[in-house]
């Protein structure tokens, strides 16, 4: 009888120390670590992953998500046609961004209102609101709308997207102070309970997290902190923590990272149940979750190679389960979307719906060791991050005085510095750059062509007698006698507005897109190839590749050539900077002849295509500058070598 050797984790690594030998560490060598302090381990078994989730933490999805596209055009009339055509092109939601420093829709009054959702049927599909400090005016004026086209406001689901906390440190102020907001958002959201059924008045929006360059682990922490001040608020008021939970709707950015990305969302779920029950909730339905691909991870150089990473995106957020998904187009890095754009956009989700079936499945990473053991790092890490604010006094505390942008600068630091390596590759911009700038997509400008023809029919409306604005029914009656979202505002008896400034809104592929941007000159290098190509194609391929992602043009030499000839060919090319590219144990006196007859040709920067060596002190002597080499702070050298460049034209106009 023969028995088979089920192998173990020991003798898979005992094995894996054998093939690496002793003179490399398996630490070193095979486990990396994320921004949020995790090991990433090479292999994942059932031993290494933590219990089953608890029943009820991952929502079971029925019928598949929402496809709420972004509508933000000025025109309230042109927005309108792009979310008719979203519709119409498979969308059953929508995100509607009202005006602000990120643009959006020029919301006034009711008849703007009208205008952008003319033809929409209210009661039929999800309408999320952006994210703003003051929900109860625009509360007013849909409600108002409702009683004009006789819908019952009950029958309407809205998400009104008030978070005060979001709104303070992206925007940098509130209309009033903390207080203010605790107020309004109590009043809305026991408004909303009673008399605007589907409806969810508040959100709790991660994404200035996100997009200031925060990782996994400050995203759920700080969502989650605020998330307790909100429940306090309300149920302060009198509302009890599961009615108080049904208001909220919370708002994830998601990038192109896809084990973090689901893994972030899975563990929301499990916090967000850890929450509740803390503040005594029974019985809660599940969170409403809406996940937006991120402004983040958009390029503007390359910027068809954006899909990749939207469809990670979008697909990262359809295993995490996310209840709606805003895929952002791909050229709204670049301006206005085009319509290609849109339609791309929620193809997407379309494609991995319809076609990937992935709308029939629910929780899939559950039980894949990989995915459970870093949702279970996220949920006990944010876990700390909010036990420590809340030791603190609480989010709002945290917020205002400064630790939260302490800790967003730090891990944004660490994030500049895993892109500036290309530890972090972002495809078409630090890696793979397109050989030449394709001309952008033709889109039309941010603007509206009926501002003052909108402005002039408000101006027509006459004066609308307000006073002291002090609860929401007085609101919709405002609204319908044509009160604008700014005069009810002004109405509600506010103090003075809470400043602060503002979180950067950061991008990771402007890391390199900043050293050259559009219409800058591209400076010449020169690929010094000594040998065969088959010696020295690796070095000449991964030095090209760093160079076009600075912006640079570059011209190769041809296979072995001598010392003498490769100057010859570097002056004749008209470079400021030269690379050597040798093969792997490559003569030393080559290198150190090749650098001497550069720079006697002129280059006043000579990179060698290699990780540096003890007994440099002949190419060093012969005028060489730096190495280039996977790991290396690409940014930081191309950032010099462009300097050079830019010296060396100035120079030459001035003679």
């Amino acid at each position: 009888m023969t028995t088979t050797h089920s192998p173990t984790p020991e003798d898979w690594r005992a094995r894996v120390e054998r093939e690496l030998g002793p003179d490399r560490d398996f630490e070193q060598a095979l486990v990396s670590r994320t921004l949020e302090g995790i090991d990433v381990q090479p292999l994942y078994t059932a031993a290494g992953a933590p219990s089953e989730a608890p029943a009820g933490a991952v929502s079971p999805r029925g019928g598949g998500w929402t496809i709420a596209q972004r509508v933000d055009h000025p025109s309230p009339k042109e927005a309108n046609q792009h979310l008719l055509a979203d519709l119409a092109g498979g969308a059953n939601g929508c995100l509607i961004q009202t005006a602000g420093a990120d643009g959006g829709v020029e919301l006034e009054w009711i008849h703007d209102l009208d205008q952008l959702l003319d033809g929409v049927y209210l009661e039929a599909i999800p309408i999320a609101f952006g994210t703003n400090g003051g929900a109860l005016p625009l509360a007013a004026q849909l409600s108002a709308l409702c009683a004009e086209r006789d819908v019952a406001p009950e029958a309407v689901e809205a998400h009104l997207g008030m978070d005060p906390f979001a709104t303070l440190a992206a925007q940098g102020s509130l209309p009033g102070d903390l207080t203010d907001a605790r107020r309004e958002a109590c009043e809305l959201a026991g408004h909303a309970a009673l008399h605007m059924g589907r409806s969810r008045a508040l959100a709790v929006d991660a994404s200035p997290w996100y997009r200031a360059g925060g990782h996994a682990v400050q995203e759920l922490g700080y969502a989650l902190a605020a998330y307790a001040e909100v429940l306090r608020w309300l149920t302060s008021a009198g509302m009890s923590p599961e009615d108080a939970d049904a208001q909220l709707v919370w708002r994830f950015d998601v990038g192109h990272d896809l084990v973090t990305e689901v893994a972030k969302l899975r563990a929301l779920r499990l916090l967000h149940a850890k929450v509740l029950g803390a503040f005594g909730a029974v019985e809660a339905a599940p969170l409403v979750l809406h996940a937006t691909t991120s402004p983040r991870g958009l390029a503007r150089r390359d910027h068809w190679t954006n899909m990749l990473r939207t469809t990670l995106g979008a697909f990262a957020a359809s295993m995490g389960g996310a209840d709606l998904i805003t895929t952002l187009p791909h050229d709204r890095s670049l301006g206005t979307p085009s319509a290609l754009g849109r339609r791309n956009a929620r193809n997407i989700q379309l494609v991995l719906a319809r076609e990937a079936r992935l709308d029939h499945v629910g929780d899939p990473a559950r039980g894949a060791y990989a995915f459970e053991a870093r949702t279970d790092a996220l949920a006990r890490g944010a876990w700390d991050l909010m036990q420590g604010i809340e030791a603190e006094g609480g989010f709002g505390a945290a917020l205002t005085a400064g630790g939260v942008d302490e800790a967003l600068r730090g891990s944004r630091e660490s994030l500049i510095a895993e892109l500036s390596t290309r530890r972090r590759p972002v495809v078409g911009v630090s890696v793979f750059p397109p050989t030449e700038d394709a001309e952008p997509p033709d889109q039309h400008p941010l603007e509206d062509p009926d501002r003052d023809a909108r402005r002039a029919r408000l101006a027509a409306r006459g004066d609308v007698v307000l006073g002291p604005v002090d609860d929401l029914p007085h609101a919709i009656r405002a609204a319908a006698a044509g009160a604008t979202l700014e005069e009810i505002g002004e109405g509600l008896v506010r103090g003075a507005p809470l400043q602060r400034p503002p979180l950067p809104s950061f991008r990771e592929a402007a890391v390199f897109e900043d050293l050259a941007p559009p219409g800058a000159d591209a400076p010449a290098a020169f690929l010094a190839c000594l040998g065969p190509l088959s010696a020295h194609s690796a070095r000449s391929a991964f030095a090209e590749d760093l160079l076009r992602a600075g912006g640079f043009s570059v011209a190769r030499s041809e296979p072995d050539l001598g010392p003498e000839a490769l100057g010859e060919a570097f002056h004749a090319s008209g470079a400021q900077v030269a690379c050597v590219c040798a093969g792997k144990g490559a003569d030393a006196q080559l290198e150190e002849a090749t650098c001497t007859s550069l720079r006697a040709a002129g280059a006043r920067f000579i990179l060698l295509a290699r990780r540096p060596s003890g007994g440099e002190e002949g190419v060093d002597a012969a005028g060489h500058t730096g190495h280039i080499f996977a790991g290396c702070d690409a940014a930081t050298i191309l950032e010099d070598l462009r300097a050079v460049a830019a010296t060396s034209s100035h120079a030459e106009a001035s003679r």
